[in-house]
């Protein structure tokens, strides 16, 4: 998948977070497939999400996943009630389709730091993310453009690119980041651009970058000089 394609995500669990989720993708110009268990449900996704694929299965059944063009995915999202559920699912696109990127909502935050020994890219726990929101309010830091969030001893970092900035011009192979930290996303005049390691980064653009050593301000002095 190239920069010029449309991303295309799997949310797993059509609940309220795989919902909202799904809609606000949607709006941002991604190709969507919601799965849900329950086909009522389902339906009543269908008819609130016209342009997104629903999907009625399990998404921790492999032979499910199988059907969904998950070959395809740049990212899929284990979005349920059920951590177990969403650590399986992000477990099989990773290990047995290859997907870049998986994401999972991490329900106990006591769970964060398993996810993440199991090959999770992204657990994200809401209470964490509460809790990081908060402290950057409360630290009032204009380093960077946008909001840092700690989340599963992590931080998910919002970077608006000054025009002087070192970065601009060079591939996302050739940004050098901590062992284990990652652009997870560019967004470019308002519409997402999937990191690929040959993107080049141009002016005006906002990396993404999850990370779990960077602070705000390493992440203004790599940046700015």
């Amino acid at each position: 998948m190239n920069q010029r394609t449309t991303p295309y995500v799997i949310v797993i669990g059509g609940g309220k977070v795989g919902y909202h989720l799904a809609r606000h993708l949607l709006d941002r110009g991604y190709e969507v497939t919601l799965v849900e268990k329950d086909r009522v449900r389902a339906q009543w996704l269908s008819h609130q999400l016209g342009s997104c694929s629903i999907m009625v299965g399990d998404g921790d059944e492999m032979s499910f996943l199988a059907t969904t063009g998950i070959e395809r995915a740049g990212v899929v999202v284990g979005a349920t009630g059920d951590d177990e559920d969403n650590l399986v699912a992000c477990q099989l696109a990773k290990r047995k389709f290859s997907v870049p990127r998986t994401i999972a909502r991490v329900n106990d935050p006591e769970n964060v730091r398993l996810f993440k020994a199991l090959g999770i890219d992204v657990p994200v726990s809401a209470t964490e993310l509460l809790m990081g929101l908060i402290e950057a309010e409360l630290s009032g830091s204009d380093a960077v453009k946008g909001v840092a969030v700690k989340a599963c001893g992590a931080t998910l970092v919002d970077v608006a690119l000054p025009e002087l900035s070192s970065l601009v011009g060079r591939r996302v192979a050739d940004v050098h980041l901590p062992a284990g930290d990652l652009v997870v996303c560019i967004v470019r005049d308002g519409r997402p651009v999937v990191p690929q390691a040959d993107v080049v980064i141009q002016p005006g653009d906002e990396l993404i970058i999850y990370s779990t050593t960077l602070d705000v301000e390493s992440v203004r002095e790599l940046v700015t000089n």
